[in-house]
């Protein structure tokens, strides 16, 4: 019989590759920083082993995050089963850490300004 997996595991898994990815941890270096294989970060990664608060928050810690972002932008249809495009999330997390390493803040001001002149839904 094979396992269902929780789609709440899936999303948080699915966050998790997504900052590893952005932040270019490997597996390896990510499961020995916590003290696991990296098996064990590749089943949290796909949602077939749930993530303990402790190993979250760690987690959180490595990649300067708060463990509410591995929740972000899950929904109730992702709970019924339905997941969001990964590849559209790994391009905004991408984009806003590129915004983020912008060190002059008149600069960072002025593009956040075009990406909002650029989108025909902003201000709604």
């Amino acid at each position: 019989m094979k396992a269902v997996r929780d789609p709440i595991d899936v999303h948080v898994g699915s966050r998790l590759r997504l900052i590893r990815t952005a932040k270019r941890l490997s597996l390896e270096e990510l499961g020995r920083r916590i003290g696991v294989t990296y098996q064990q970060i590749q089943k949290y990664e796909t949602g077939a082993n749930r993530i303990s608060a402790a190993s979250l928050y760690r987690i959180a810690q490595i990649f300067d995050t708060s463990p509410t972002f591995f929740f972000d932008g899950l929904s109730e249809s992702e709970t019924d089963g339905e997941a969001n495009e990964p590849m559209a999330s790994r391009e905004t997390l991408q984009s806003s850490m590129a915004l983020g390493r912008i060190q002059d803040v008149e600069v960072r001001h002025r593009l956040r300004m075009l990406i909002d002149a650029l989108d025909p839904d902003a201000g709604r």
